[in-house]
C-alpha cells in the first residue's frame, strides 16, 4: 500500500492509538496530523513539531525517517487541519500518514453530528476506537453527544451495555463514509479478564457484520494493535 492514510475516530483511547502507531512506524517517514483538532505532539514523542508550516519546510521535514507532527495553529493550544493542497503534498512525501479525524471530549464512547467525523475520503483505513470503560456507566456521562440518540436523550441515566456499545460502533462506521473493507474496530480498555470476556462476543458480532473488529488493551498489550494495522498496510 503506497502512501497510506490511516484515519482514527471514535473515543476511549483514540489519541493513545494514534501515538502508539506513530511510534511503531517511526522508522519510516510519518506525518502525524488532524482533519479536526489535536494537541501538538512535540519531541521526544515526535522528531519535529511544525505549526503553520510552509510547504518547503514540511516537505524537507518529511524527507527523512521519523514522526513529523504538523498542523495549523488553532485555539486552546491545539492544532487544526493543514490546508488541503498542503495536506496532499505532505501525504505524497510521507510513507505513512496518521490523521486524528474526530474528537470526543475524553469520554469513552461517542455519537456524531452530521458533519462528523472528518475522514479524508482517500483514507486507506479508518480505525474506530471504542472504550470499554463505558460499560455500566450512564450514557449521559460516558457517551459524547449521547443526545443524538432520542431514546438516550430522554433517559441519560440508561446504562451502557452491549447494545449501547454496538450502537456507537455501528454509528461511527456509517458516519466515516468509507467502504466496510477499509474500516477496522478496536474495542479498547479490555484491561481485565472480565472486560475482555465482555468484549469478545461483541467483536465477533461486529466482524460477522463485515466490520473487522478486535478487542484489546492499549495500556497492557499495544503490540496487538500494532501488528494488526501493520499487516494491513504492509
Amino acid at each position: 500500500m503506497e502512501h497510506p492514510i490511516i484515519s482514527i475516530i471514535g473515543a476511549g483511547g483514540k489519541t493513545t492509538a494514534l501515538l502508539t502507531l506513530a511510534q511503531a512506524f517511526s522508522s519510516r517517514r510519518v506525518l502525524l496530523t488532524t482533519s479536526t483538532h489535536i494537541y501538538p505532539v512535540a519531541p521526544p514523542d515526535s522528531r519535529a513539531l511544525l505549526i503553520d508550516p510552509e510547504a518547503d519546510e514540511l516537505l524537507v521535514a518529511l524527507s527523512v525517517p521519523g514522526v513529523v507532527c504538523a498542523g495549523a495553529s488553532a485555539s486552546a493550544g491545539k492544532l487544526g487541519a493543514l490546508a488541503p493542497d498542503l495536506f496532499r503534498q505532505a501525504v505524497r512525501a510521507a510513507d505513512v500518514t496518521l490523521c486524528e479525524a474526530d474528537g470526543a471530549h475524553r469520554l469513552p464512547l461517542k455519537l456524531h453530528r452530521a458533519d462528523e467525523p472528518v475522514v479524508p475520503l482517500d483514507s486507506s483505513l479508518c480505525l474506530i476506537v471504542a472504550g470499554l470503560s463505558a460499560w455500566g456507566q450512564p450514557v449521559g456521562e460516558a457517551v459524547h453527544r449521547y443526545d443524538r440518540n432520542p431514546d438516550w436523550a430522554r433517559d441519560p441515566q440508561r446504562r451502557v451495555g452491549a447494545d449501547e456499545l454496538l450502537h456507537c460502533v455501528r454509528e461511527a462506521a456509517a458516519a466515516c463514509r468509507l467502504p466496510r473493507e477499509k474500516v477496522r474496530v478496536w474495542l479498547n480498555q479490555a484491561d481485565t479478564p472480565a472486560l475482555y470476556t465482555q468484549a469478545a462476543p461483541l467483536a465477533r458480532i461486529l466482524s460477522a457484520e463485515g466490520l473487522d473488529c478486535r478487542a484489546g488493551s492499549l495500556r497492557y498489550e499495544p503490540a496487538a494493535l500494532i501488528d494488526w494495522i501493520l499487516s494491513d498496510i504492509s
